[in-house]
């Protein structure tokens, strides 16, 4: 397959720019509100011991994780997209990709939050993570179905959007920080 011929089928495969945008607005605010939200939590404690600088340097840390982590959320989606026929999921892409990420995102938080509890691994966690991947697979084939779910999701994720103008500027100056500040360590050993 030469290049050409590549390229016209990846393009025939791929999403929409919009439609990415929207499924990755989603990612965003799942992840990085997963995160913000665990910050918050943990804040007043670190109000004790950390200093305000600390502090921004932790945040920005997350946020430079948050925004590889959303990367490789929305890398799998584009995957899947390019790997499956183009009336399955591609056509769809804005409202079943937006679904998946809250399905799966939501299911693997509580599942984190399970072994946080726990402080292990739940006996169960095969046949419940099969469970919960066939129910997944079953509500995406719903939403897929029922019009108006599938509208649903794709306002949804179009709405997310802005999410990108606010997130996406600040995970670049957290980048920056943390570069800056790995160069200087750098220096200092």
């Amino acid at each position: 397959m030469d290049f050409m011929r590549l390229k016209a089928w990846l393009a025939r495969r791929m999403p929409t720019v919009q439609q990415t945008a929207a499924v990755y607005g989603v990612i965003v605010l799942a992840v990085y509100g997963w995160t913000l939200y665990w910050f918050a939590w943990k804040l007043p404690s670190w109000l004790y011991f950390l200093t305000l600088g600390e502090i921004l340097v932790s945040l920005a840390y997350s946020m430079v994780v948050n925004f590889i982590e959303s990367l490789i959320v929305l890398f799998v989606l584009i995957s899947i997209s390019v790997l499956l026929p183009a009336g399955w999921f591609r056509d769809k892409f804005a409202g079943l990709g937006s679904s998946l990420v809250v399905l799966s995102l939501s299911a693997l938080a509580y599942y984190l939050g399970t072994i946080i509890a726990l402080q292990d691994f739940p006996p169960s966690l095969a046949r419940s993570a099969l469970l919960v991947v066939a129910g997944i697979l079953v509500l995406l084939y719903l939403i897929g179905k029922i019009n108006l779910l599938l509208r649903a999701m794709e306002e949804i994720a179009n709405r997310s959007v802005i999410f990108l103008y606010v997130f996406l500027p600040l995970s670049a100056i957290s980048f920056l920080v943390v570069l800056v500040r790995n160069i200087i360590e750098a220096f200092n050993v």
